[in-house]
């Protein structure tokens, strides 16, 4: 699963690197960087291509699904399986029609060590921005209307396995226009949720600091 992660860009480096696609249109506050402790419910940086233009902004984290009409009933859905997207009701319809990609520069799972939860921090080998495979929504049950989005996890690769049996999908930089193509080929777009080179990546434990949503600082990502 993936059940936090950071965005330790400012926002002007992380507007550097968006850059590298053309035609974008981007709506991004200041308050969303740096953020070390990114959590569940909190507004998270997705973009989208529904046309020929990226489209970057903040988005829900924490899927409802367009068809919930009683929001105080329904938890929101952090994470989708990649085998079972096409299974449930409350994916279906977004994989087929609303994927993104979400921006993170590490993630952090907890392994269980003797019945304690040690928290790692796990990121690519480079320290560059990558992009989790995502899922949207749109629920418009309320007066307001509501996007979220979930992050689609798969088998541990290699390296993950010694801390957790779930990963977040990472898409390769070169996979990302595949999956944001508006026109869903099942073949394709599934070949694409798959465990990232381990060789690619590295883990280090951090502090139970991180543990607290609340803590937001640099402090969740200092290695123990």
């Amino acid at each position: 699963m993936c059940g936090r992660f950071t965005i330790t860009l400012t926002k002007e480096d992380f507007l550097n690197y968006l850059m590298r696609y053309e035609d974008i249109e981007i709506n991004l506050d200041e308050n969303l960087f740096p953020n070390y402790n990114v959590s569940p419910t909190e507004d998270i940086i997705a973009m989208i291509k529904p046309n020929q233009t990226y489209r970057v902004g903040a988005i829900k984290w924490g899927l409802i699904p367009h068809f919930i009409t009683d929001l105080s009933k329904s938890k929101p859905l952090i994470n989708a399986r990649a085998e079972t997207l096409l299974e449930k009701n409350a994916f279906k319809q977004s994989t087929i029609s609303k994927r993104c990609v979400i921006f993170a520069d590490s993630f952090y799972e907890w392994k269980n060590v003797n019945g304690k939860k040690i928290p790692f921090r796990i990121m690519l080998k480079s320290k560059e921005v990558f992009a989790f495979a995502g899922i949207w929504s749109t629920n418009k049950k309320t007066e307001q209307t509501i996007y979220s989005a979930a992050i689609i996890t798969t088998k541990a690769n290699e390296l993950m396995k010694d801390i957790h049996e779930r990963m977040p999908v990472i898409l390769e930089n070169k996979d990302i226009d595949t999956w944001l193509n508006p026109n869903f080929d099942k073949d394709k777009h599934l070949s694409l949720l798959k465990p990232y080179d381990s060789k690619a990546m590295f883990a280090y434990e951090v502090s139970t600091y991180v543990n607290m949503t609340t803590h937001k600082d640099k402090t969740c990502i200092l290695q123990k």
